[in-house]
């Protein structure tokens, strides 16, 4: 075995790089120098090498030749190339060539081909007895059926491989598998097992030179942000995401990453900045593929060009429906419907045609949850199509599908004020993903206390928040922390009735208030303890001024989760899974750091699983609680 085997076979690919980059003589070499560059995101590079392999007459480098096409876009060359290729090929070869060779097909419109071919090579594969590479396969038709809509097989196929593939020294197939399956638990709204996905493929990737896998990883953490309504982070890790794109030169993560980038800058007024990300695609406006003909035409509409937007997300429309992309279509018929509206055009012949399409295609999809923020944007369209005869009773079915987004319109009289309020480690309230700042630290917990016990008086607020204040000082300063809330958020935020000299205030009618203590709460009932841990940044409502109410909220859930770890711990141990146990008390332990029982616990456990040192350290730990 050479050299550069041997660094092959060890998955260091930037050395086997380093090591043949300029000095590859054979085929061989050349094969292996392909595949490495591969591997580290450099495509356009990988395309000569094993062009070279290829025609030095190396069957693996004419297979990996196909697949970099494939991975550069070139789908239609691809598969022209497997077909010239093919059948000289036999064994493992043959099955790999088949893989490709489905999902360039696939990719090229040829579904049902693709779909056939990609199943040859897993039963191939599993006629080889090779579990690994079966798994593998596997992935690839998991990502078919979940695009075809599949999503039951699916996961079936991912859980099944997801047993199968090893975490090293290449974890790339496994990482691979557990993004699939994070995509789909965010199609159907599951957000914490998404986050679980996501945070289990990171931990896979750590110290593996894994470029491309990498960022097609942000692109998915970028897509659960968005969803999840975290436009901070998601921005971060796009302009994070943005220039890596650029350099690795994948054409699907270029494609979605300009496009994402420029409607998040659109989205927030700067539209100059939305443009200039679009015209660094690379290409002449006239030769773009849909999805920056539909971005286009969105940030045209946004800022106010109705002309234009019209014919750019026209002509996106009739792209997405030629391709049978019926999820980008639905979502461009959206924006080109609000876009007729804001016009006003004739609604009879301009929205409600676009409308009654989406909306009838949008009814036989099963998942729309990435249409969320669509359907927050274009409110207005929404109510529109309620009070429209033509288009009100598909309507109903619809937003029944919709219940569990947030911000879409359910019914017309649907909150006209919505807020965010975080409360674990934090104080702080969002309105329209922007957070609120406020004069008076007051406001939040008042905010709080109004959703959490509506129908109190002026003074029942300040004799449970304010017990100290007297009636004077306490009244005066329950009243300005209630007009400021109005103030910044919106008039119909509070109601009052009752007496005159003391009325009783809840929240309006029209007002949504998102508390993440009922989604701590919610992960605590459904024992998912890693989406509760994530939750629980610090103790309730912080930086509030100290009440025997707010002191017993933060008991109330500082126990609910303590409760919950000290089960699972339980649970952990008789099953003999010790290492889990002292993972539990190591969390439980950051929340609650003077529990004797769980240190002794996680001493106990650590005995069986842990290094010497790792044990040295928790015994520390209990030894300075002890005699300290």
């Amino acid at each position: 075995m050479t050299d550069g085997e041997a660094l092959f076979e060890a998955g260091q690919f930037q050395a086997v790089v380093t090591h043949l980059e300029g000095k590859a003589r054979t085929g061989r070499e050349a094969t292996l120098l392909g595949i490495a560059l591969i591997r580290v995101g450099r495509l356009e590079d990988a395309e000569i090498a094993l062009t070279r392999a290829a025609v030095h007459g190396e069957q693996e480098g004419q297979v990996e030749l196909g697949n970099v096409l494939r991975l550069l876009g070139r789908f239609e060359e691809a598969v022209t190339h497997f077909e010239a290729i093919s059948r000289d090929l036999a064994g493992e070869l043959q099955m790999r060539a088949l893989r490709w060779w489905g999902v360039a097909e696939f990719k090229a419109g040829h579904t049902e081909d693709g779909l056939r071919r990609v199943e040859r090579a897993w039963h191939g594969y599993l006629a080889l007895g090779n579990d690994e590479l079966s798994a593998r396969v596997t992935l690839s038709l998991a990502q078919m059926y979940h695009e075809t809509g599949n999503d039951k097989r699916a996961k079936a196929l991912l859980n099944e491989a997801l047993h199968v593939l090893p975490t090293g020294p290449y974890p790339s197939p496994r990482v691979g598998t557990l993004k699939l399956l994070l995509e789909i638990h965010m199609a159907h709204g599951e957000f914490a097992e998404a986050r679980e996905a996501l945070n289990e493929a990171k931990r896979a990737l750590q110290g593996t030179e894994a470029p491309l896998l990498s960022a097609l990883l942000l692109g998915s953490e970028a897509e659960l942000c968005r969803l999840t309504g975290n436009t901070r982070t998601y921005a971060f890790v796009l302009e994070e995401l943005y220039p890596l794109a650029e350099r690795l030169g994948d054409r699907e993560l270029r494609l979605w990453t300009v496009s994402r980038l420029a409607e998040h800058y659109s989205l927030h007024g700067q539209h100059g900045r939305a443009v200039d990300v679009l015209l660094g695609y690379g290409t002449m406006p006239e030769e773009w593929p849909a999805e920056l003909v539909a971005t286009r035409g969105v940030i045209e509409r946004r800022r106010g060009d109705l002309l234009a937007a019209q014919e750019s997300l026209a002509q996106a429309a009739a792209m997405f429906r030629a391709a049978g992309r019926v999820p980008e279509l639905c979502r461009v018929q959206l924006h080109y419907a609000a876009t007729c509206l804001r016009a006003g055009e004739d609604a009879e012949k301009t929205v409600v045609p676009a409308l009654s399409e989406a909306i009838t295609q949008l009814l036989r999809l099963r998942q729309l949850t990435e249409l969320g923020p669509d359907f927050e944007e274009l409110s207005e369209l929404m109510h529109f199509a309620l009070l429209e005869p033509d288009t009100a009773p598909l309507m109903e079915p619809l937003l029944d599908r919709l219940a569990h987004l947030a911000g879409t319109a359910r019914l017309p009289e649907d909150g006209a004020i919505r807020v965010s309020v975080k409360t674990l480690g934090q104080m702080a309230v969002f309105k329209d993903g922007a957070e609120v700042s406020f004069t008076r630290k007051g406001c939040v917990p008042l905010l709080v206390y109004l959703t959490l016990t509506p129908g109190r008086t002026r003074v029942e607020m300040q004799l449970d928040l304010w017990p100290d204040k007297d009636p004077t000082t306490g009244g005066a300063y329950v009243r300005q922390c209630l007009k400021e809330l109005r103030d910044r958020l919106g008039h119909e935020l509070i109601h009052f009735q009752g007496p005159h000299h003391a009325p009783c205030y809840r929240l309006g009618r029209f007002v949504e208030v998102d508390l993440d203590i009922h989604h701590f709460r919610e992960a605590v009932e459904r024992q998912e303890t890693a989406r509760a841990l994530a939750l629980y940044r610090g103790e309730f409502l912080p930086d509030a001024d100290s009440c025997d109410w707010i002191e017993t909220k933060r008991e109330s859930l500082l126990l609910a989760l303590t409760y919950e770890l000290c089960a699972q711990m339980t649970r952990a141990r008789n099953e003999g899974d010790h290492r889990r146990v002292v993972l539990l008390a190591n969390q439980y332990l950051r929340i609650d750091p003077l529990d004797r029982e769980v240190m002794e616990a996680r001493v106990a456990s650590a005995r069986l699983v842990a290094s010497p040192h790792e044990l040295a350290r928790y015994m520390a730990e209990l030894n300075r609680f002890l005699y300290n």
